[in-house]
């Protein structure tokens, strides 16, 4: 995905996601991360919504792993048991060196995302349009997450726009 059209901050919150992805130890960044990152850089109309709607970046990395640890009890895994025995030895972070693609999740968000600033009028890609491109994959793990936090897309949606209205006026 070309970057050319993303503001300093829309790029930023991208680039924290590959952070959080690689903290995490995910083998690629997907549309949870690509929340993480908006939460994370803490810049633009996104992460203003979403603090507006009490979402803070802790409360989603412990939404994001209580996630995992319930997808893996659903399969007789204790993320617990493994990291109590496991002790010091894990580390799910990944090396720095590696390189970590899109997800096939996080690549069809910013797309919605592009597809949303266009239909705006937007020159720009925005915080606020990753945002929406995450807002419109209803199946994804950061609507999920969201949810988990008791904040709808639609709410979130309303808050966003409310938000162009203002910056706009």
């Amino acid at each position: 995905m070309i970057f050319s059209r993303f503001t300093d901050r829309s790029r930023r919150s991208v680039e924290a996601a590959f952070e959080e992805a690689r903290m995490l130890g995910h083998d690629s960044v997907g549309d949870e991360d690509l929340l993480l990152g908006i939460l994370r850089a803490d810049e633009g109309m996104a992460a203003e919504a979403l603090s507006s709607m009490g979402v803070t970046l802790e409360d989603a990395r412990e939404e994001s792993e209580e996630m995992l640890s319930d997808a893996l009890s659903s399969i007789g895994i204790s993320l617990e048991e493994v990291r109590r025995e496991a002790g010091d030895a894990f580390e799910m972070r990944i090396p720095e060196g590696r390189r970590l693609p899109l997800s096939p999740r996080a690549k069809k968000v910013l797309v919605e995302a592009r597809k949303e600033m266009r239909r705006l009028g937007d020159d720009h890609l925005g915080t606020e349009h990753v945002l929406l491109g995450i807002l419109h994959n209803e199946e994804g793990t950061a609507v999920r997450m969201l949810a988990g936090m008791d904040v709808s897309p639609e709410t979130l949606e309303d808050q966003l726009f409310e938000l162009r209205g203002r910056e706009a006026g």
